[in-house]
């Protein structure tokens, strides 16, 4: 008993990325050292606290892997789709509210997904929504330019981690074409060569000249376009709120046709 009360805390410290959670779920299992007494936690989110005792966890495909399948095997597939969507999100205690969430299904079984009086499942849950959300905006809203290489560029700027999952939408979409997205909150990038697989790429830095660089038919074409937008509209008729809850502000920066420096004048 007195072993059990003097147990200090373990943390485990892993990377913000669905596979570094993953390996540190597998970690933290594979200790025995007892759920309660475990932390899992980002190397860029915690606050060091005094009488614990921290494991720094270097992402592991072959660990991620396995918990992946159990969690199918045990829990099911819509309490994976959760932990692989709440994965992406930038909420505070992402890492330790999956593994917690995951602590119970194992128990549970699929039941867990509706568990949401415990705060742990109602955080997956509700971080799972809020990505999903995002990314289904960004798949309307996301603008891609042709610049002089022929390349088509984009510039992103969301909440969450959103890359993977725009990936994963585009490479379906636009499959022989040459694309990037750029998330200029993270400097990463999200690069796809015309009929091969996209990558993510990280530490990307990129000048506002160089997103500028389009090729004189994109020029053309988004000149159409914000005549086009300014002219369907009918001023009396105008609703901001209605337009800012359909096409929420944050994304205003990255559509050509609301920079209203160059929507043409009457």
């Amino acid at each position: 008993m007195n072993d059990s009360i003097n147990k200090r805390r373990r943390v485990y410290l892993c990377e913000d990325s669905l596979e570094g959670i993953l390996t540190a779920v597998h970690m933290a299992y594979f200790s025995r050292y007892g759920h309660k007494y475990i932390t899992i936690e980002l190397f860029d989110d915690y606050e060091p606290e005094l009488f614990c005792d921290y494991i720094n966890v270097a992402a592991d495909a072959d660990k991620a892997r396995s918990v992946a399948t159990s969690v199918r095997q045990k829990i099911g597939d819509k309490a994976w789709e959760m932990v692989y969507m709440a994965a992406w999100s930038s909420s505070h205690g992402k890492a330790q509210a999956i593994y917690r969430f995951l602590n119970h299904g194992f128990v549970m079984g699929g039941g867990v997904c509706g568990y949401l009086t415990d705060p742990y499942v109602h955080q997956v849950f509700s971080m799972r929504r809020e990505v999903g959300r995002e990314t289904e905006k960004l798949k309307g809203f996301v603008r891609f330019r042709e610049l002089k290489s022929g390349i088509l560029f984009s510039k992103i700027a969301p909440r969450h981690h959103q890359l993977i999952l725009l990936g994963e939408h585009f490479s379906d979409r636009l499959p022989m074409e040459s694309w990037a997205i750029f998330d200029e909150r993270r400097n990463r990038a999200c690069l796809h060569p015309a009929g091969g697989e996209w990558v993510i790429t990280d530490d990307v830095h990129m000048g506002e000249d160089e997103f500028r660089n389009i090729s004189s038919e994109e020029a053309e074409f988004e000149r159409l376009w914000r005549t086009f937008f300014k002219h369907i509209e009918i001023k009396e008729r105008i609703n901001l709120r209605l337009q800012m809850n359909m096409m929420p502000k944050r994304y205003w920066s990255n559509m050509f046709e609301m920079d209203t420096a160059h929507i043409p004048k009457d």
